[in-house]
């Protein structure tokens, strides 16, 4: 994991405690091969109010580049999960847990 996924990872725990942070999408430079975009999806507690929740994350990351965020409650993600040709489940199939919290 770059130091750069590391801090927005970070970035994010400072906000809130979700129950996961998914890394599913990086975008790099062909000549150099620097991370120019990223894309994560948070998994929170089914009592948190993702709309009120992702504007505020964004204002949060401090990256230098552009981050694509996708927020779930927990009882989301199981049901779309559970659909395997959904948004959700491509991410949990594909993506990389970054994060997961230990509770």
């Amino acid at each position: 994991m770059t130091d750069l996924i590391k801090q927005t990872a970070d970035d994010i725990l400072r906000i809130c405690r979700p129950e996961k942070i998914i890394l599913f999408a990086e975008k790099r430079t062909m000549a150099t091969g620097k991370l120019k975009a990223l894309s994560l999806c948070v998994i929170v507690p089914d009592d948190v109010d993702c709309r009120k929740l992702r504007p505020r994350l964004h204002l949060a990351i401090s990256a230098d580049v552009p981050v694509n965020l996708s927020v779930y409650t927990a009882e989301e993600w199981e049901d779309l999960c559970a659909d395997g040709t959904s948004y959700a489940a491509w991410i949990a199939r594909k993506g990389q847990v970054i994060y997961e919290s230990t509770t």
